[in-house]
This record gives structure tokens, C-alpha cells and sequence, in this order.
């Protein structure tokens, strides 16, 4: 079982592989991308049977191997109501960590049970229904909790906007590594036919210096000749 280098823990979950190298060459040797829920850090490890080596068309059983939506920081103050069947709802106040469209990490003071239905609303708006997915405690009374909601965020919605300077950072990076490659290859295409007309060209000062010799002997050749 994998366990965080930092914290030790097991709450270790697969990450995103962003962009090209851990897409392609470290996916291919084994070395993929993990995430901890517990001090959220991001590591590296060696994982030869991991799904996510597999080609696109095998078939995976895993419900690990699916990608998450991006997910940013939020640090902003949340209310979640607990909805029990035959209970009356109970509202707690905590901090939203960090969110995506699919779900949001939430610091409590209270440890709620896994599977439990929640609302979640930010800053005030509308509350989103969800279930709490894992639990993890923390140093003194605070717990964080995992929710996933039953219906994702709107991308154009006020509260993903971070989501949308995400997507637009993701199209950016990809815009200049294009142009980068581009200009690499146009640069090399220059540098090749560059290469190429100099050897074209015809220099018998380097090329024929016998030739050179021969004309000269011509030359004074013809000029004793007039004598």
C-alpha cells in the first residue's frame, strides 16, 4: 500500500498527470503522480500496474483511475447542513480548503460519518447537495472532509471562476509550448537549409586548388606564347 514520504499516511489517492512529460515518458517508465489527503501534498512514486498506464482503448475496472475535474484553493467560509432521513437538519459552519466542479474538501470541528448527505453552500449561496466521501482528522479538533455533489458546479457560475483562470492557465501553457516547438522546428528547418546551400555552393579556391595551378600554368603559357 503506498504511503505519503511526508505524513506517513495512507490516505493516498492517484493525481492529475499535468502536461507532457508526466503524460507521456514518466507514464511510460511507471512513475505517476499521487496525491495525499491528509497534508495535501503531491509526490512521484513507481506504480508499473497502475490503470492509468493502460492504453485508452482497454478497459479499466478501477474507480481510482478516473481523472478528476482541476481543483483549486478556496479558503472561504462554508455552511453545511446535514439532512439524516427523520431527522431534523443540522448546520454547521467550516471552511471550504480547497473545491472543484465535482466536489469540495471541507474543515470541520465535527467528524461526520462517511456516506452522510450534505449541503454545502459558499460565502452564502445556494446550497449544493452531496455526500461525504472520506474523513480524515486533524491536529486538535478540526477534520476534514471529502464531498462529492450529486451535481457538479456550473463552469460559468460566480464560484468558478478559479476553475476558469485554471482552464485559461491549462490553454495559455499549452498556446506557448506549441509556439515553442513550433519556432524550434522552424529554426532547425533554417539551420538545416542553411547547412545545405553552403555545401551547394562552388568554391574552387577551397574545393579545386589543381585546377587553380593548371589555369595559372595556361595563363603564363599563353603570355610567352604572344612573346
Amino acid at each position: 500500500m503506498l504511503s505519503c514520504p511526508v505524513c506517513q499516511t495512507t490516505q493516498v489517492r492517484p493525481s492529475h498527470r499535468l502536461g507532457i512529460l508526466e503524460r507521456g515518458p514518466l507514464t511510460w517508465v511507471g512513475i505517476l503522480p499521487f496525491h495525499c489527503g491528509q497534508c495535501q501534498s503531491r509526490f512521484f512514486k513507481f506504480a508499473l500496474n497502475d490503470p492509468r498506464r493502460r492504453r485508452p482503448g482497454e478497459e479499466s475496472t478501477s474507480i481510482t483511475h478516473q481523472l478528476r475535474t482541476p481543483r483549486w484553493r478556496t479558503n472561504v467560509p462554508a455552511v453545511i447542513t446535514i439532512q439524516a432521513p427523520g431527522q431534523e437538519a443540522v448546520v454547521l459552519n467550516g471552511v471550504a480548503m480547497n473545491a472543484s466542479l465535482e466536489g469540495a474538501c471541507l474543515r470541520l470541528s465535527t467528524a461526520l460519518s462517511e456516506g452522510s448527505l450534505v449541503g454545502v453552500a459558499f460565502e452564502g449561496g445556494p446550497s449544493r447537495l452531496g455526500s461525504v466521501r472520506w474523513v480524515t482528522p486533524q491536529k486538535g479538533s478540526d477534520v476534514l472532509h471529502g464531498v462529492r455533489f450529486q451535481v457538479s458546479m456550473e463552469r460559468r457560475g460566480v464560484h468558478s471562476r478559479p476553475y476558469r483562470r485554471l482552464w485559461l492557465r491549462r490553454v495559455v501553457r499549452r498556446g506557448l509550448i506549441a509556439v515553442i516547438g513550433l519556432a524550434f522546428i522552424a529554426t532547425a528547418a533554417l539551420a538545416v537549409n542553411w547547412f545545405v546551400e553552403a555545401l551547394r555552393r562552388y568554391d574552387p579556391k577551397y574545393y579545386e586548388p589543381k585546377d587553380l595551378d593548371r589555369q595559372a600554368y595556361e595563363k603564363e603559357r599563353a603570355k610567352e606564347g604572344q612573346k
